[in-house]
């Protein structure tokens, strides 16, 4: 008896410990996916950890130059303005329109409450800001490919082998900020319409739901305005599902699902449009006055001229991609990589075609041979696999541009705007992408196959091939190619570009043999491990087929590799700076302290930063104050690049004219009568002494065209301060003004300037403000007046005789009409989506209502 009971009691504790145990399964099993998107959390947060946790921040010039405008934006943010114009850099150009800076618009409700969250977390810390859309970008790659996939480990893999693809980790160190944010809502935007397409939603209230949800991702996706990343986001799901609605079609498959994506999808979109409409009309308009939307005024004047586009040729393809580029789809270093630290210092070991880069395209040689196994496995009978190897063939052929035209020169030449588009090689990162979501098409087919004979001799036909390839290249790596690959660098297109500038072949030849010393270091190093990287999954596969291990611990292999991969290769483009680096960008300067102490009122001249003999391409000044003729922008007003470009960008006229006042230069000027050094601390200060005012009469005006008059400024061949060059006749009788005459500016900000003028005639009054008439309107005592564009790129107006008050005001007719447009299509979406949830949530409620019982029924 005793020991029966000791029998039960031992029974007992293990049905209790078994209950335990399920417990604790199921508890896993219900907290998976957020213990999946943790993991996701925490490698980002571990990868970025200098910045999340050491305070250190990446310090381009790309990251740096934003802040230039913070005091321009708190200045505006304080006053309760919208800044819709920039006066500090080019002598004005458009602040929206261009897309330079701005401020959150109230009545863009999504994009105002998005932006406002992250701004009141970042602040003005850049990293901050773009860092968390790696999180929103992995965390949309892991829900995507868990819809796809219908497997957790394939999802995390997927999510991090995006996240941490070199070019993506590249956006946040170069400062592309906004191309991280637009690539990082794209994966649900796809899941969305995937969604769509395969549920079929019925319900009335269901599909108004779908499209206010996917209108406000794109809106969010499209308030960022990188045209050019949207241009290939969009590019690439039409692609994916175009070819899709064709599969159904020839497979006589239904086809309402998708048509129903699509139609949402439309509808959306146009929804996104319309919410955008006060910065897209903006954008337009300016479009039409900037270096994307005119051409060069040299090209307009010379006859032999056969180009019809904005921007070169040349120019618009300097960053193409080249077939030969391939290779460092596996060995990333080949090319010489681009910044890496050679024995504690930073340099760039590049020596392809491009003029220069910063890492190249590396999305991990594990998810190249993975995306491999999808294609081959699944091409002949899975619509996404065909899509998206499409895409990827597609895009890649696009990215080569000029290097292999055979597809960017007809998009370049035919399609509207597209001519417009800098820089092919920006289509790798939606590329890379769907490379990502086959390898998760390879992995998920390996774990199908195992268990199928057929299937299982596939892999390994599979694996002997690709292990054997593996096997070459270790092989060519002990046995070396040092010589002919110094030859090919040598003879490379790098060298032969900065020869036929003029440089001297022999320290060129030097200069270079030292680079692919290292760079062939590093190649070796790279054959090396990944040969050894793609043998140990293709042996890892194996000892799974044959059930050496669980397919978990096989997944988990998979992924640790294939990210410990990407991260060895993307971890080398950190260039952390400490803290500091942004207050010592911003820091006290002793040649600006010297300019605003002799000269406090910012608004009555400019200055002019020359950096090397040039005009410097940077805008840091503007965050002092300071109004500059010079600057940096992608897109300048098309007037101002024609000025430099003709007639110089040290023109003594020019600077005068543009009301330059200081020159601050890195190293002494040529000697000039009109240039006086007037300071010498860490920078050179000159006082230009031909600088007219900031407005100022002339005595008469001659009629020209524009070439001509720049022509006119170049030479040097004309007084300013008496004549005027105008590009059409205003048909008026002006008069010289006499000593009585005078001008004073009363009023300066955003988007008004205010004149307290004296006119001893009918005088022409010219004022040294860039022409920009989409938006710029003068009243003289409130009568609207028309504003003349005088010697090229500045404004003027006719004055009648007598005292008077004169207003320019900038009041873009564009934005405010889109503003409105703005405001319905918000109103639109907000009801879609109350109306949508509402009605779901009704129809849901009455369902579970029970039914009356029938008393026909019951009497029979």
């Amino acid at each position: 008896m005793a020991k029966k009971k000791q029998k039960s009691s031992l029974n007992k504790i293990n049905v209790s410990k078994s209950t335990e145990l399920k417990t604790s399964d199921d508890s896993l099993i219900k907290y998976q996916n957020y213990i999946f998107v943790g993991i996701l959390c925490l490698v980002i947060l571990l990868f970025f950890r200098e910045g999340f946790f050491g305070g250190k921040l990446f310090a381009s010039a790309d990251n740096l130059s934003p802040l230039s405008f913070r005091n321009f934006l708190d200045d505006a943010k304080s006053l309760g303005i919208f800044p819709l114009w920039l006066p500090y850099i080019f002598g004005g150009m458009p602040s929206l329109a261009s897309l330079t800076t701005g401020l959150p618009a109230a009545h863009n409700i999504f994009s105002y409450i998005w932006d406002s969250i992250f701004n009141a977390y970042a602040g003005w810390n850049l990293f901050k800001l773009t860092a968390p859309y790696y999180i929103i970008f992995a965390i949309g790659v892991f829900i995507y490919a868990k819809y796809k996939f219908k497997n957790n480990y394939i999802a995390l893999f997927c999510g991090l082998t995006a996240v941490l693809a070199t070019p993506i980790i590249q956006l946040i160190i170069v400062g592309h900020h906004t191309k991280m944010f637009t690539i990082a809502l794209f994966p649900f935007i796809l899941y969305i319409i995937d969604r769509i397409t395969d549920e079929d939603p019925k319900g009335i209230f269901k599909l108004i739901l779908y499209v206010g949800i996917l209108s406000v991702i794109l809106y969010i996706q499209f308030h960022f305005h990188h045209i050019q990343m949207l241009f290939y986001s969009y590019m690439f799901l039409g692609i994916y599902f175009v070819y899709s609605l064709i599969f159904k079609f020839i497979r006589k498959e239904k086809v309402s699902g998708i048509i129903k994506a699509l139609s949402i999808g439309v509808i959306a979109l146009i929804l996104t449009i319309a919410m955008d409409a006060n910065i897209l009309l903006s954008i337009k308009e300016y479009n039409q006055f900037s270096i994307r939307g005119q051409q060069e005024i040299t090209l307009k004047n010379d006859p032999a001229s056969n180009q019809d586009t904005p921007l070169s040729y040349n120019y618009a393809t300097n960053w193409s991609f080249s077939p030969g580029e391939v290779l460092t789809f596996i060995i990333p270093y080949y090319y010489g990589f681009g910044d890496v630290e050679v024995d504690g210092q930073r340099a760039n070991l590049y020596w392809g075609q491009m003029p220069f880069t910063d890492s190249p395209v590396y999305f991990g040689v594990i998810v190249l041979l993975l995306a491999l196994f999808g294609i081959i496995l699944n091409i002949r009978k899975s619509q996404s696999v065909q899509a998206l190897t499409f895409i990827t063939v597609f895009f890649l052929f696009l990215s080569f541009g000029r290097t292999f035209p055979i597809i960017y020169d007809a998009f370049f030449y035919n399609l509207p705007y597209f001519s417009s588009f800098r820089a092919p090689v920006m289509i790798h990162y939606y590329m890379d992408f769907a490379f990502v979501i086959l390898a998760g098409f390879g992995i998920k087919s390996i774990l199908d196959l195992k268990s199928e004979k057929a299937g299982q001799e596939r892999l390994k036909t599979l694996a002997y091939i690709f292990g054997g390839l593996a096997l070459l290249m270790l092989l060519i790596s002990f046995i070396g190619f040092e010589n002919s690959y110094k030859d090919s660098v040598l003879n490379g297109p790098k060298v032969k570009e900065l020869i036929a500038q003029g440089n001297n072949p022999q320290q060129i030849n030097q200069y270079f043999s030292q680079i692919s010393q290292v760079a062939y270091k590093n190649l070796i190093k790279d054959m090396r491990l990944h040969s050894f990287l793609i043998l140990l999954i293709i042996g890892s596969m194996f000892a799974f087929v044959k059930n050496s291990f669980k397919q978990n611990i096989f997944l988990i292999i998979l992924i640790l590799v294939a990210t410990l991969d990407l991260w060895n290769i993307s971890s080398d483009t950190l260039h952390w700076e400490s803290g500091t680096t942004k207050e010592n960008a911003f820091g006290e300067r002793d040649y600006v302290n010297f300019i605003l102490q002799n000269d406090p009122d910012t608004f009555k001249y400019r200055v002019a930063e020359i950096s090397g003999g040039r005009l410097a391409t940077s805008n840091h000044l503007a965050y002092y104050g300071l109004h500059l003729f010079n600057g940096y922008h992608g897109a300048k007003i098309r007037n101002y690049q024609d000025a430099i470009d003709v007639a110089g960008d040290l023109n003594p006229l020019l600077l005068s004219l543009a009301n330059v006042k200081y020159l601050i230069s890195d190293q002494p000027l040529p000697e000039n009568p009109l240039f006086e050094q007037v300071f010498k601390g860490t920078k050179l200060v000159y006082r230009n002494n031909g600088s007219l005012q900031r407005a100022f009469f002339v005595n008469s005006y001659q009629v020209m065209d524009g070439f001509q008059i720049l022509q006119q400024i170049k030479q040097n061949s004309f007084d300013p301060s008496k004549t005027a060059l105008l590009e059409s006749d205003p048909g008026i009788q002006i008069q010289p003004a006499t000593e009585n005459a005078s001008v004073n500016i009363t009023h300066f900000d955003i988007h008004n300037i205010k004149y307290n003028v004296n006119a001893t005639g009918t005088n022409l009054l010219v004022f040294s403000e860039i022409f920009y008439p989409a938006g710029w309107k003068l009243y003289i005592d409130g009568k609207e007046s028309e504003i003349l564009k005088v010697d090229y790129l500045f404004r003027g107006a006719i004055v009648p005789p007598g005292h008077h008050e004169i207003r320019m005001e900038f009041h873009p007719q564009s934005y405010y009409t889109g503003k409105n447009v703005s405001i319905v299509a918000n109103i639109i979406v907000i009801g879609f989506l109350i109306s949508g949830a509402l009605g779901i949530y009704l129809q849901r409620k009455k369902n579970l209502q029970p039914q009356p019982a029938d008393d026909s029924k019951q009497d029979g």
